[in-house]
């Protein structure tokens, strides 16, 4: 839990169960915005469970094609549909007696929740193909930045999935209402970016930035704050991170009189393969921000990281990323 940087209550309290949750088999939902930690907390309850020398497994349900979400989760055979040229196992076996993380569940086709509702329930899951289902050992986490009740409104999340994913069902709070966690959390990000940019240390923040940063509501929340210090860091010229260091994702810096993004409504239809990439950027690789940003669906994104061939991966691990 040391990557997890706090001083506010609420969350102070969520860490401080985090050892009696580990312990435990249940099922734990993490809900939150983008950017608030959630894969950072799903980690450290794998850490701190007996679990913790099996594998720790994740997998992003907002990937997921239906036609490929059965194999990706529960494996098949050979032959079982027209390209399976060989059996492949999926993520429940892969993380048999780990843990399993499933991140933006509520992106799960529907088609598939009844699938998973068995592996939860049962502990079985039945592979394309298979004549009979197998017992796995997987202790799972979930992860949602949606609305799951409003999804289980709207017919797109199953009620009993819901309730059986929900045992522990734990609230993480956005960035703009954790108070001094903004500067307490800036200061180490710049001591990060410093070294990984090799550049000074910076001792601290001016007042006006300092402000300025309490005042932001961050939309993108912890990982926004990274990105905008790691530009702050890299633009700084002294020891001391100023105001006009600070640029924000609507307020992206200018490289030779010309904006390093287009403005939204004059991107085509589907960016190319630049384009895209300097999106991802701006948003350090969180794909729910970009999708809010361009008001394209998150799948459509990811099919287009698919045919540009982008690694998402090389995006976020990226300076700024």
């Amino acid at each position: 839990m040391s990557r997890i940087i706090t001083a506010y209550p609420p969350m102070q309290q969520i860490l401080a169960g985090m050892p009696l949750y580990a312990r435990s088999e249940l099922p734990v939902l993490l809900a939150g915005e983008p950017g608030t930690g959630k894969e950072l907390v799903a980690e450290a309850l794998w850490q701190l469970s007996p679990r913790s020398g099996q594998p720790f497994l994740r997998i992003n349900c907002a990937t997921l094609l239906e036609s490929l979400a059965c194999s990706e989760l529960f494996g098949h055979l050979q032959g079982s549909f027209t390209d399976a040229r060989r059996s492949r196992c999926g993520k429940f076996k892969l993380a048999h007696g780990g843990t399993l993380f499933l991140d933006e569940v509520g992106d799960l086709p529907l088609a598939i929740q009844p699938r998973l509702l068995r592996a939860v329930e049962q502990g079985e899951i039945e592979p394309l193909g298979a004549d009979a289902p197998i017992r796995v050992d997987v202790r799972l986490v979930a992860a949602s930045n949606q609305d799951l009740p409003t999804l289980i409104a709207q017919g797109r999340f199953r009620h009993d999935l819901y309730d059986r994913l929900a045992v522990l069902l734990l609230h993480l709070p956005p960035l703009r209402e954790r108070g001094e966690d903004i500067l307490l959390l800036a200061h180490h990000f710049a001591q990060d970016a410093a070294l990984l940019l090799g550049r000074e240390r910076p001792v601290g923040f001016a007042a006006a930035a300092a402000r300025r940063l309490k005042q932001y509501q961050w939309p993108g929340n912890v990982r926004e704050l990274k990105n905008v210090i790691t530009r702050a860091v890299l633009f700084s010229t002294g020891a001391v991170i100023r105001e006009r260091d600070l640029s924000f994702t609507s307020q992206m810096p200018r490289l030779g009189g010309a904006a390093l993004l287009p403005p939204v409504q004059a991107l085509p239809v589907r960016p190319g393969r630049t384009q895209l990439e300097e999106l991802l950027l701006a948003e350090g690789g969180n794909i729910s921000a970009l999708s809010r940003r361009l008001q394209v669906c998150s799948k459509t994104i990811y099919r287009w990281l698919h045919s540009h061939h982008i690694d998402l991966m090389q995006i976020r691990a990226a300076p700024g990323g």
